[in-house]
């Protein structure tokens, strides 16, 4: 194979003086393979962090309940961002520090026009999520490899409450149409975002990892210039553009990969031990422990 596909690529002057303080990073397809497997060398090397004293939060579109399978192996911190930015709180008690559902009727209106569009939309509340008897198939695709608890309900109005977020399952080839649509249906109402290759998140107007991302740098007395994130898609594209130093793998998008600082080799061959070692050994120079 080729060396590239084992090697960084430094794209910004910004990695000869960035140490960061905090790190905040992705889950699905960073972290984590395509598979959704963490490689032991990613696992080991998140866990690194912990010789240099720098935290590590995970900044996910996914549950808390999502996060349980992974969150012990990388060595996290017990603060978590879910549902990307509308819930951020204590992994371990479930505590909210911060958190924003959508407005209810505008997400039953939201999951009829997912239907519409030809999509199979799940409702997540912080422990459960709730779908339509006639989407099962696709939301339990999804939910055997989150964990997710799925309950099942006949009609919309059978959700409680009001949602953290709902999450679209479209077809690939519609995926980009549905975003645009569904974009511009809810504006004003809704932060819209592709989170993967066939999902779409939709979330409360403002809700976005940049904006988690400064609020939890605040819990630790830090700015954006303290920290490093890592991500690969478009709802992690604020992130990055936010963050002091900005991490990204090749298998990100190439509008991502050129807001990077970083582009660490595809999440597949474990990349992100690559960023991981490299960030540890820049900040062990920079400030020994």
């Amino acid at each position: 194979m080729e060396r590239d596909m084992f090697s960084l690529r430094f794209s910004s002057e910004r990695c000869r003086t960035a140490v960061p303080r905090l790190f905040i990073c992705d889950v699905d397809r960073t972290l984590l393979t395509h598979s959704h497997v963490l490689l032991p060398t990613v696992s080991a090397a998140a866990r690194s962090l912990h010789s240099v004293k720098l935290p590590l939060i995970l900044a996910s579109a996914r549950s808390p309940v999502g996060l349980e399978r992974v969150h012990a192996d990388v060595g996290a911190s017990d603060m978590v961002c879910c549902f990307n930015g509308a819930w951020i709180g204590a992994f371990s008690s479930r505590t909210a520090l911060k958190e924003a559902r959508l407005d209810r009727e505008t997400a039953l209106e939201a999951m009829t026009s997912v239907h519409d569009l030809g999509g199979s939309p799940i409702w997540f509340d912080l422990e459960t999520c709730f779908v339509l008897e006639s989407d099962e198939a696709v939301a339990r695709r999804r939910t055997d490899v989150t964990g997710d608890r799925l309950q099942l309900i006949s009609t919309p109005n059978g959700a409680p409450k009001a949602p953290f977020k709902l999450l679209g399952t479209f077809p690939e080839e519609t995926i980009e149409t549905s975003v645009s649509l569904l974009s511009s249906r809810f504006s004003g109402a809704l932060t819209v975002a592709q989170s993967g290759p066939n999902l779409v998140e939709l979330v409360a107007k403002g809700v976005q990892k940049d904006v988690a991302a400064a609020f939890i740098a605040s819990e630790f007395g830090l700015g954006a210039n303290d920290v490093a994130a890592a991500g690969d898609s478009d709802n992690d594209l604020g992130l990055l553009c936010w963050a002091g130093l900005a991490i990204t793998v090749s298998n990100a998008k190439p509008h991502v990969q050129e807001v990077a600082d970083i582009v660490a080799p595809s999440c597949d061959v474990g990349g992100m031990a690559l960023a991981f070692e490299w960030v540890v050994a820049s900040t062990s120079r920079a400030r020994p422990v």
